[in-house]
């Protein structure tokens, strides 16, 4: 489909000034952009400059707009440089940091002459350790990146006794009067320690306890004295909290905005409001809460699922409102908090020319009975003159990890099997975070045959309803989704004509070898453990696999930089099922490169789903592929 318009990525505020990536309708990458007052747009650098296929990573505006620290990936690949854009000079400046992951973030200091960024011990992706033991550097721009100072490593710090697999990420409080370091980990609850930053000169600093994982805390946000939170303990739908930020009382703070039917989905905060989100069944509301009054207020936001991004969180009270669904391409609004107006946006409008899906497709939202007989939420798309006699081709999908949940958005490549008529069904496996945290540890660990074993009621849903048949079914699964689908096709190989892995964490019986499996023990367990030990034999797709079985068509997709995980995992699953499945459908190995886990180069991301996307259909039986 080349129907789509200009892509803008992260838009931050800095006074009369917004930047920004995008990606012109055309191209293949984004550059950064800068947009003034009288709507004049500028483009401020083209990464390409620095090589070809050179891709943003993600960037950071000191807080007067006068530089930006950049990201910088090559081809793809997640280890990433950080350079810095001069804007007074209009030109990058020589320092070279790094090597970084692309997560992690970078953040100024108030005078905009140093920054803090953690740093990765090697850029070699293949080395078993390159996740580990990173450490976090205060650098003086202009100077030698190996004379930065080190604010925290575990060498340095032992007495915190922060595992080797968690990531120490440094930022400033709105207020510029404390450092808070971030022990990042796949966990979306929190744990921190804190500092006044005026220690950030000292030899060593005096990191204080801030927040435990027992606090349960998944956001916040301080506002002078007030610390203000997003929490699920004794709420596994979350609750908004209050309490003192010179002594905090986390279990027994005030409760602003209590647990309700809905879960509350986000957390965010202008200058003058917190702004939060309530999902309940299929429909989600946006409120606003007045940091001074404590007035609640409902928005006015359209229909649809809106995101909202702050365009800065310490100057003005508006937003960014991404409005989408599973049939409507993305519109770009802005609100103004104070006067509760919405207008779509001008400055950052896509543009495109996508047909009306609307008036040729159906969506229902359901609920099918699992194993267990609990009721999994699942989103059919489906054409409006389908004829309910199996001969459709369906594409299902699914993914259920970390809490992460699956809302209804416009995604290309789905609108693309749409246009063949294809049925799409995306499932809310447990898991995932759409029905709370108790949904998230429905999926976990001890729990998580329950992913797979959703996706199974789904996929059997489908094909007892005569949306499809089973030789029509194509089940997908991307990263930690290897598991649901590697696992699905392993106890009900019969159910899938075809299985697309992408980048898929298949093997986690050997992945605490890796440079990332540590880091996913609380999500999964460890073999280290004993009581962990029959979860990971159990959620391991590569053991599974058995001679004489007649298994789907498949197609393994990896990046040969990918540090997440890591491309010997679908190599082996690929070898495994090409050895003993008796079907004689196909087994496939697709390697870029280039690539990490995922990559921004729109060239490679087209070609990708057009050549997984085409065998899938063409395995599946397609009238338009064979």
């Amino acid at each position: 489909m080349n129907m789509g318009g200009d892509i803008f990525g992260e838009i931050v505020q800095k006074n009369d000034s917004y930047f920004y990536t995008k990606t012109i309708k055309g191209e293949s990458l984004s550059k950064l952009c800068k947009r003034t007052s009288d709507n004049k747009e500028e483009v401020l650098f083209d990464p390409e400059t620095l090589g070809k296929k050179t891709q943003i990573s993600g960037f950071e505006v000191s807080d007067k707009g006068e530089k930006i620290a950049l990201i910088l990936s090559n081809g793809g690949g997640e280890i990433c440089n950080i350079r810095v854009f001069d804007l007074k000079r209009n030109t990058l400046l020589p320092d070279v940091i790094g090597p970084v992951w692309s997560q992690f973030s970078v953040t100024f200091v108030s005078n905009s002459t140093q920054i803090i960024y953690t740093k990765l011990k090697s850029s070699d992706t293949h080395n078993e350790n390159l996740l580990k033991n990173t450490d976090t550097y205060l650098h003086e721009i202009g100077t030698d990146s190996k004379e930065d100072k080190v604010l925290f490593s575990r060498e340095k710090y032992k007495e915190l006794d922060v595992l080797p697999e968690k990531f120490p990420e440094i930022i400033l409080s709105e207020d510029k009067k404390y450092l808070l370091m971030f022990i990042a980990s796949v966990k979306s609850e929190l744990f921190m320690y804190y500092a006044p930053i005026d220690e950030i000169h000292k030899e060593k600093i005096n990191w204080k306890p801030f927040i435990t994982y027992d606090d349960k805390i998944r956001d916040f946000y301080i506002v002078r004295d007030n610390l203000y939170f997003l929490t699920h303990k004794n709420a596994p739908r979350y609750k908004i909290c209050l309490t003192s930020l010179s002594n905090p009382n986390f279990d027994n703070a005030q409760i602003i905005v209590p647990q309700s039917d809905g879960i509350i989905t986000g957390l965010s905060k202008t200058k003058n409001y917190l702004v939060y989100s309530i999902k309940s069944n299929n429909s989600t509301d946006h409120f606003t809460y007045n940091l001074e009054t404590s007035k609640i207020k409902k928005t006015n936001f359209p229909l649809g699922t809106n995101s909202v991004k702050s365009l800065n969180r310490t100057q003005n009270d508006k937003l960014i409102v991404s409005n989408t669904n599973w049939l409507t391409p993305t519109t770009v609004y802005e609100y103004d908090i104070e006067n509760n107006t919405i207008f779509k946006s001008k400055k950052f409008d896509k543009g495109g020319n996508y047909p009306d899906l609307n008036e040729n497709f159906e969506i229902k939202e359901i609920k099918v009975k699992s194993h267990d007989g609990v009721m999994v939420p699942l989103s059919i798309i489906y054409p409006k003159n389908i004829k309910f006699d199996g001969s459709s081709t369906c594409f299902i999908s699914g993914y259920g990890a970390y809490g992460s949940s699956r809302d209804s958005r416009f995604i290309e490549h789905m609108a693309a099997l749409l246009e063949q008529g294809v049925v799409l069904a995306i499932t809310h496996v447990r898991g995932g975070g759409e029905k709370g945290k108790e949904w998230h540890e429905g999926g976990m660990k001890s729990n998580k045959p329950n992913t797979w074993k959703d996706f199974i009621a789904c996929t059997e849903y489908m094909i007892n309803q005569k949306y499809t048949s089973p030789e029509r079914v194509i089940g997908s699964g991307v990263s930690a989704g290897g598991i649901l689908i590697g696992r699905a096709i392993s106890e009900r190989p019969e159910l899938y004509g075809v299985a697309l892995c992408q980048v898929g964490f298949t093997n986690i019986l050997r992945s605490e070898t890796t440079s990332n499996g540590d880091n996913q023990i609380p999500e999964f367990g460890s073999v280290k453990v004993e009581k962990d030990i029959k979860n990971v034999i159990d959620m391991d797709v590569q053991s599974k696999i058995v001679k004489g079985v007649k298994y789907p068509a498949v197609l393994l997709r990896s990046g040969m930089n990918d540090a997440r995980v890591v491309p010997w995992m679908p190599a082996k699953l690929a070898a495994v099922l090409q050895n003993n499945s008796i079907s004689q459908k196909p087994v496939l190995l697709y390697v870029n490169y280039a690539n990490g886990h995922f990559t921004s180069d729109l060239d490679v991301i087209s070609k990708e789903y057009s050549d997984m996307l085409s065998y899938a259909l063409w395995q599946a039986g397609h009238p338009n592929f064979n």
